[in-house]
């Protein structure tokens, strides 16, 4: 009786470490990161908070021009801008990633512009995300955008 107990608890232990073990994403799956951020942005230019909310991992926040922006606080911080006439114009590149499993992160150069039609000024960004490898496929649980100083 007593190495019946014993197996069955060697058994639930095992069952539960195998079922703590994250589920990996596939090999290679480096480039679905970078769209992952892709598509982050398009869904910011189009105002489309809904599918930044599908690409963003439950508890996301952001740090960008000093504040920390959590949920959809940023989406709709650009939506307004983009209601008062301001625009913004992204151009991702140089992007470096790194997945380790279940998790990644990646940096990029963002150039471009913003401010108001006939007045915009270029601007480029230096961001950085780390992901999450949910329900098989990468959410971005935070993300940081920092200006880079005009020269």
């Amino acid at each position: 009786m007593r190495n019946m107990i014993g197996l069955a608890m060697a058994i639930a232990a095992a069952a539960g470490a195998a079922q703590a073990a994250p589920k990996c994403a596939p090999a290679g799956s480096a480039k679905a990161v970078e769209v992952a951020v892709q598509a982050w942005f398009d869904a910011g230019r189009h105002d489309d908070l809904a599918a930044l909310g599908a690409i963003q991992a439950p508890g996301f926040y952001a740090y960008d021009n000093g504040k920390r922006y959590d949920g959809l606080a940023l989406g709709e911080l650009v939506k307004g801008a983009h209601a008062a006439g301001t625009r913004v114009e992204w151009n991702l590149h140089d992007f470096d990633v790194h997945v380790g499993c279940d998790q990644a992160w990646a940096a990029w150069v963002n150039t471009g512009a913003s401010g108001k039609p006939g007045a915009m000024q270029p601007v480029t960004w230096l961001e950085s995300a780390v992901f999450a490898w949910t329900g098989g496929r990468w959410r971005m649980a935070f993300l940081h955008s920092g200006r880079v100083a005009a020269p």
